[in-house]
């Protein structure tokens, strides 16, 4: 596996895809198509390169999310963990346990940090590639800034990413360092700093992207870059900045909840209104996603539920978090499971099997190959994020009354009474700060954010604790942090062994 030693060489000497995008009446998603291979000068000389070498920074994305590394972050919370089985698996899968239950395998050596580490690397010297050539384009001016806001953001999501499961950590960027070069890599920077970089990166992306509705069908635009600034300034608590980033958004007319939540979650539905950003999947060789299988919906023939599951699952907490009456828990969880046929199966039996599974990654008949190779889209943002941080922005700062409106915009969706009838008062501002976070996992289960909106909260070791029966035994205040892959300290000669996270 590579690590920061190799991605600095990369810089220079790139053997970029050149890959080449289908036509634009294509409506669902931007499609990516291997061509050849050319070094980076060659590759972002005029705009069909530049537009090229960009794309490929998407196809990072599409790698880090299509498999395991996506559910880092899901597992080892309140609201997902792997079944019993995973760790009787042995190998590999007793890695994956780790992650969930924080045992001694989650370690500086386990398998899917060091895959997750690296995988986000590779996307960043990709994005630092088209940052550093895109300026010698001979494309328009507005052409080059577009794309280097593209290339910009997606950096701030690895980064993002990285800091938030690592802490401080190597920052190489688009410009040169021959020390690092000759090091292996860079030392490790501070927190601050790799916030520095990823604040500024997308007030560039903000700026320079094309609004939704605008902006081509796969490609960011500014609404998502102006909402990952928001979710930004959130987790520094900075919500002065946070409110003045997202403010704009809660009047915007190029996004709006979905009137029916269960759409969301419809193939046919991809880039809907509702879409920020997502990742983008097809049925072409090399494009699918695996998460259909790893959260159990197996049968193509069935389009309703899927055959059990056996590597991830809702934790009950997740499961029986949902009021009576709440339109997402159909849409989230399925209870009955279904054979290749469509007749139902009872798994009695089958331990975990039995329990209640993430249905919103079920295969779209006709349309994904089978549950490995699922063409579905992943969301990476939702207008629904949105409206949930401005609301936890407004209680932070006070304006907890004004945040129960925006609450309860999302209530509404679920089909569900406001908040504070339910409550039989007016919230108190921990009042709305609790709800709010049981909220969002309500709202955003299984789409990524747990693990970070745990942290991010002061909750993740709490609730962990009480809800996740795996890791209740291991979890402690180490984990608030990964550990820094071990294959990084031996390539990178600019780390020391202090570098790596107390406790590991």
């Amino acid at each position: 596996m590579p690590a920061i030693m190799n991605y600095s060489k990369q810089r220079l000497i790139l053997p970029a895809l050149l890959f080449v995008l289908l036509a634009a009446a294509c409506s669902k998603k931007l499609d990516i198509t291997p061509e050849t291979f050319v070094s980076p000068e060659e590759l972002y000389k005029d705009e069909q390169g530049a537009v090229a070498g960009v794309t490929g920074i998407y196809r990072k994305m599409m790698d880090l999310n299509s498999g395991d590394y996506y559910f880092v972050g899901i597992v080892g919370t309140d609201e997902g963990k792997t079944s019993s089985f995973v760790p009787t698996w042995g190998g590999y899968w007793q890695h994956y346990d780790g992650i969930n239950s924080y045992n001694s395998l989650m370690s500086a050596q386990n398998q899917l940090v060091q895959g997750a580490w690296n995988s986000l690397y590779k996307g960043i010297i990709n994005a630092n590639t088209a940052i550093k050539y895109i300026p010698a384009s001979s494309a328009s001016q507005k052409v080059k800034d577009r794309l280097t806001a593209e290339a910009k953001f997606l950096r701030a999501v690895f980064y993002f990413k990285l800091v938030q499961f690592f802490g401080g950590i190597p920052l190489p960027t688009e410009v040169e360092d021959p020390k690092a070069d000759a090091n292996g890599g860079k030392p490790r920077s501070s927190e601050a700093e790799v916030y520095a970089l990823i604040i500024d990166d997308l007030n560039f992306a903000a700026t320079h992207l094309d609004s939704k509705g605008i902006a081509e069908v796969g490609r960011v635009n500014k609404e998502a870059a102006q909402t990952l600034l928001g979710k930004v300034y959130l987790t520094k608590k900075d919500y002065p900045n946070a409110k003045t980033t997202l403010q704009p958004l809660m009047t915007t007319t190029a996004a709006a909840l979905m009137s029916n939540y269960a759409d969301l979650f419809k193939e046919t539905n991809e880039n809907n209104i509702e879409s920020l950003f997502e990742i983008q999947y097809t049925n072409e060789n090399g494009n699918t996603n695996a998460q259909a299988n790893t959260l159990g919906g197996w049968h193509i023939s069935n389009t309703d539920s899927g055959g059990g599951g056996h590597v991830v699952i809702p934790t009950d907490y997740y499961s029986n978090s949902f009021e009576t009456g709440d339109a997402r828990k159909d849409a989230s969880i399925r209870y009955k499971f279904y054979d290749a046929n469509g007749n139902v199966v009872d798994y009695w039996w089958w331990a975990d099997v039995t329990k209640p599974h993430v249905k919103k990654y079920d295969i779209t008949d006709g349309k994904s190959l089978n549950g490995g190779l699922s063409s579905r889209n992943l969301y990476y943002l939702r207008y629904a994020d949105a409206i949930l941080m401005y609301a936890e922005v407004l209680n932070e700062q006070n304006g907890t009354a004004e945040a129960l409106t925006y609450l309860n915009k999302i209530r509404t969706r679920a089909k569900l009474p406001n908040w504070e009838t339910v409550l039989g008062h007016e919230p108190t501002q921990q009042e709305m700060r609790d709800e709010l976070l049981k909220e969002r996992m309500r709202e955003l289960g299984f789409e990524g954010w747990r693990w970070c909106d745990l942290k991010r909260t002061g909750k993740l070791i709490d609730q962990v604790k009480a809800y996740n029966p795996d890791a209740k035994n291991y979890v402690s205040n180490k984990n608030l942090l990964f550990p820094i892959s071990s294959r990084e300290f031996e390539l990178n000669r600019s780390l020391k062994p202090s570098d790596q996270n107390p406790g590991f």
